[in-house]
């Protein structure tokens, strides 16, 4: 009687190592392929240039989605916040204004009517009012210094039910928004297609 427990604990680690064992090993052909080749990495595609009155522009970034009020901050947040957009389109550029480095951001927001699109313009047109954050800011695109969009020049248009928004600065600033060449940067950026 005593041996009973004895053989009964043995029995147990024998079929507990056999089930391990079997588990762990399994068929040996397995591990004895190689493993396969590795997939070769696939680099970005190169940057995307436009040139607008003499003005060269390089793509940083650009996307779009309908979370326009995340995007945004200040009085324009608010405004997204109460008025619904049906999309917004953002992109940045790095640029070359009269020889000097550049960073230029673009939204275009489209709303349901013109009648919305027009308020919402003359909220971002308000000196403090807010804006649309930048894209490569965002998703830390930008390759080197990243810009900070304080002091810059700012235009915008209204286009039916779209409103585009421009700020550039100089990369290294200081900016002023009175700038004649990010004045006439941010006139350019007015024209250059946003895809996202």
């Amino acid at each position: 009687m005593k041996w009973l427990p004895v053989a009964a604990i043995g029995l147990l680690i024998v079929l507990l190592i056999a089930a391990i064992s079997v588990a762990s090993g399994g068929d040996d052909t397995a591990s004895t392929q190689p493993p396969p080749p590795p997939t070769p990495a696939t680099s970005p595609p190169p940057p995307s240039s436009s040139a607008v009155e003499n003005i060269q522009f390089t793509s940083r970034a650009s996307a779009a989605d309908q979370k326009c009020a995340s995007h945004a901050y200040g009085d324009v947040q608010s405004s997204l916040q109460q008025t619904s957009c049906s999309a917004v389109k953002r992109a940045s550029f790095a640029s070359s204004i009269d020889g000097r480095a550049a960073a230029v951001t673009i939204a275009v927001v489209e709303f349901p009517n013109t009648e919305q699109a027009t308020a919402f313009k003359a909220t971002a047109d308000t000196p403090g009012g807010g804006g649309i954050l930048d894209l490569a800011t965002e998703t830390n695109q930008w390759q080197g210094e990243v810009p900070v969009f304080e002091g810059a020049a700012y235009q915008s248009s209204l286009d039916g039910k779209s409103v585009r928004l421009i700020q550039v600065v100089w990369l290294p600033g200081p900016s002023t928004p009175d700038d004649p060449g990010l004045v006439r940067g941010a006139k350019a950026a007015l024209e250059l297609p946003v895809n996202g």
